[in-house]
């Protein structure tokens, strides 16, 4: 199926509402089941980093570490700079207690399952939190010596991530993207207080406007405020206006990250094509300032936001980046594309130079520090976001897909992907 759409952007690349500044149509082929592996995240490994651009940027060399496992490894986070845990398929979870010289293996209730770990945050000194596709939460606040198990009332059951129904329904058309739905992020504002973000099937069932009777929102954010004992669901928009040629009314939106700081801050957002017969984006970046606030739009309008990455970090209250990889319209780079924001999340301005990225996937990105990133993809693609506003690729040792990057600091890092891929940096 041939479909046509429309994404509207002023010179500088922040999305706008059609009618603006210059706006560019396209036309991409449909393909079910298109990927091999997770929306987003291809499978196969190709035979050389196909970044170009500068290959070097600031201190520090990748060196590949010995996971013991071959399991695909999709989060890492860091509890110190020494101690850091890695989540994987098969319920695999291995941790490192000597800043990754070696890995071990660490039991849990769904270690040797068939459920992939997805994503985990962490906070010092004990405190992680796994999400395990697609309604579960593994918490642990003695670093990984027990752990306990969560399931939330997501709307989303028996969802994997290589689901090949899940992924022809739910992923942008002819990219690999990530099957999107279940939970899909997880950030702390402290060692008890967390939020994590769901999206359930009508998140894109979007052709037509929501209804305008009260309704519960399909994405959702559930909260924890007991150190994962007991979840809550959030009161968010029901739905956002589409930046393009669509319908007038609200529209859902899927929630794809969510990012914290520890004063109580968070953000969340994510966003899909409007495929409605016209042209258009239902974009969301929300915003709360704490346990006791509401989350809202970041921007005052109906619109909720002009862009939404498909993976962001805010390290500071206004300074937010992000990549966004399943928008095939989004300039020369095949749509992928790195974001920053200067105002907490409402507006969103391409950086670059964006290193030519046509044939690969940026997965991940971390924000140690206020105007520092790191980004990791496809096929062995790491980048480095400097000054805020400078990126510049990485030498890497693999050419294996990479799906998430965490820090215990500016200098000290950890990529994990493919075939129980670790990378360190530092």
């Amino acid at each position: 199926m041939l479909l046509a759409r429309l994404l509207c952007r002023r010179p500088g690349g922040r999305a706008v509402a059609a009618g603006a500044a210059v706006c560019l149509c396209a036309a991409a082929v449909v393909l079910a089941g298109c990927a091999s592996g997770p929306a987003g995240k291809q499978a196969s490994a190709g035979p050389s980093t196909p970044v170009t651009g500068s290959s070097q940027a600031g201190a520090g060399t990748w060196r590949a570490e010995n996971s013991g496992t071959s399991q695909r490894l999709y989060g890492v986070a860091c509890l110190s700079a020494l101690r850091c845990e890695a989540v994987g398929a098969a319920g695999t979870i291995v941790a490192t207690a000597d800043g990754g010289r070696t890995w071990r293996a660490q039991a849990n209730p769904l270690r040797g399952s068939s459920t992939p770990l997805y994503a985990i945050a962490c906070v010092a000194p004990g405190s992680c939190y796994v999400i395990a596709r697609p309604d579960t939460i593994l918490v642990t606040h003695d670093g990984g010596a027990s752990w306990s198990q969560h399931v939330l009332p997501v709307g989303v059951s028996g969802a994997d991530l290589t689901d090949q129904a899940c992924l022809s329904a739910y992923a942008i058309a002819g990219r690999p993207a990530l099957c999107r739905l279940g939970l899909l992020d997880i950030a702390c504002v402290s060692a008890r207080v967390c939020y994590a973000v769901a999206t359930a099937p009508l998140a894109y069932d979007n052709g037509t406007p929501v209804p305008t009777t009260p309704h519960a929102a399909p994405s959702s954010i559930w909260l924890t405020r007991d150190g994962g004992a007991s979840w809550t669901r959030q009161s968010i928009p029901p739905g956002v206006a589409c930046n393009g040629d669509c319908q007038s009314g609200l529209y859902g939106y899927p929630l794809e990250w969510v990012s914290c700081l520890s004063n109580g801050l968070c953000r969340a957002g994510g966003g899909d094509l409007v495929d409605c017969g016209h042209c258009g984006f239902a974009y969301a970046v929300l915003v709360t300032r704490g346990p006791d606030q509401p989350w809202i739009c970041a921007q005052s309008t109906v619109m909720c936001a002009d862009v939404a990455p498909d993976a962001a970090d805010c390290p500071a209250s206004t300074g937010c980046y992000g990549v966004q990889s399943t928008n095939p319209f989004g300039g020369p780079n095949g749509g992928v594309n790195v974001y920053q924001s200067s105002d907490g999340g409402a507006g969103w301005d391409q950086i670059g130079p964006q290193l030519g990225w046509s044939s690969s996937v940026l997965n991940a990105i971390t924000c140690p520090a206020a105007l520092t990133c790191y980004l990791a993809g496809s096929r062995g693609s790491i980048a480095r976001i400097t000054n805020g506003t400078t990126l510049t690729a990485q030498r890497t040792p693999t050419a294996r897909d990479l799906y998430g990057i965490g820090c215990a600091g500016p200098a000290t890092c950890y990529a994990v992907g493919d075939d129980g891929t670790i990378l360190a940096l530092g």
